[in-house]
């Protein structure tokens, strides 16, 4: 293609105030887009973040669209320092997205180092080719710190948006610092008319900070569409009281866990003694507050490896791999002398509480359910015997009381 093609491909196709100005619209809408999710659900501050990046570079690709080739306060200084502050606004919108703090101060510290340096530097003020290399710097290090976050938040949160996002703006990154060599073999215009004298990579670097404004905020969504749907199953696999594993996926999980070590476990079933006695006494919130304790009593004597779930309202279970008969007993009047020696402040009472356990010991030609009427027997032979009492299900017991 002719040098005369390129700059007519550049004219017609690559006019930076047009790019400038429709960044400045997909900008706009995407903040109003924010605000309004914030509005709705203000509790996520990610959304007022997010907004105010938005709004941001908004600003700031407006102020830009007006740039005439020379120095001007607004769309050298004021403009990109608006886009950048947009960056840096968008990395603390995720690091409150991921609870993490978010630190005004330290955002705006690129965006205000830009807009001195354009301000009281002469050679940023008269060499374009300077302040390519600045804005190239700043923008990569925000967009640095943005794949940073999520690479600090990927081993905690599988969210499968995450890794592009991270590669999006690892590019972004690379294609702003390519602005500097850029500059230098290709030098942009200075004094005169940008729309006909820039040189087509100008141009293209315009399109991907457009291209990155849309795709920066569909990201956004895709998070938070994301982090819902993981909420929606979590909420659908976990007890609220607790948080541990519902009935459903505490039996789901034995299946799958069974199968994997061959069936070579130990299940305890564990019930918490006379909690209608405590909620007719003290009323429901005195009953979850025990169910509660009891919950995380059990859980902190079982080994890391164990499955621990609630299956109805006061019954417990849990399944430990590679564990036999002798320690799965031991584990339950462990668990058993944890609650009865946990002190309970119920109104102005105080009130000790107990549990039964009933144990069972799997092989490889014991199914789950098999597993599970075993330890149930168990439980209801410890039950029928006073309670408050660890009770093993040995062979020869019938597999179900009912």
């Amino acid at each position: 293609m002719s040098s005369h093609a390129i700059e007519a491909f550049s004219m017609s196709f690559l006019n930076i105030p047009s790019i400038m100005f429709s960044g400045f619209v997909v900008q706009a809408v995407m903040s109003f887009l924010f605000w309004r999710n914030w509005r709705t659900e203000p509790q996520r501050q990610e959304f007022l973040v997010w907004s105010a990046s938005c709004g941001s570079a908004a600003i700031g690709l407006l102020l830009m669209a007006f740039y005439a080739g020379s120095y001007s306060l607004g769309s050298v200084t004021i403009g990109p320092g608006l886009v950048l502050m947009g960056l840096a606004l968008a990395w603390q919108g995720l690091r409150r997205f991921d609870h993490r703090s978010v630190d005004l101060n330290l955002a705006s510290a690129g965006p205000l180092l830009w807009m001195a340096l354009t301000t009281i530097v002469p050679i940023f003020q008269e060499d374009i080719a300077a302040r390519l290399a600045l804005s190239g710097v700043l923008t990569a290090a925000y967009a640095g710190l943005v794949v940073y976050e999520h690479r600090l938040s990927v081993r905690e949160e599988h969210l499968p948006a995450r890794r592009m996002i991270m590669m999006w703006f690892a590019a972004h990154g690379a294609v702003a610092l390519l602005a500097v060599p850029a500059a230098l073999i290709w030098p942009v215009a200075g004094e005169g008319n940008p729309t006909l004298s820039q040189p087509i990579w100008y141009g293209l670097f315009a399109v991907e900070l457009l291209l990155h404004g849309v795709i920066a905020g569909i990201a956004a969504y895709l998070l938070i569409k994301e982090r819902l749907q993981l909420e929606s199953r979590w909420a659908a696999s976990t007890d609220t009281l607790t948080g541990l594993v519902n009935r459903g996926t505490f039996l789901e999980m034995l299946q799958t866990l069974s199968v994997k070590v061959r069936g070579e476990g130990a299940f305890l079933y564990v019930d918490v003694d006379h909690v209608k006695r405590i909620n007719d006494r003290f009323g429901h919130s005195g009953g979850d507050h025990v169910l509660k304790t009891c919950a995380d009593l059990i859980a902190r004597e079982l080994p890391q490896h164990a499955l621990l779930g609630r299956l109805a309202g006061a019954e417990f279970a849990a399944y430990i791999p590679f564990c036999d008969l002798e320690k799965a007993e031991a584990l339950g009047h462990v668990i058993c002398e944890s609650v009865a020696q946990q002190i309970f402040t119920l109104g102005d009472a105080l009130v000790s509480v107990t549990v039964s356990v009933g144990v069972a010991h799997g092989a490889m030609q014991v199914t789950p359910d098999e597993l599970l009427k075993r330890a149930d027997a168990a439980l209801h032979s410890a039950k029928v015997n006073g309670r408050n009492a660890v009770v093993v299900w040995h062979e020869g017991d019938r597999p179900s009381y009912a």
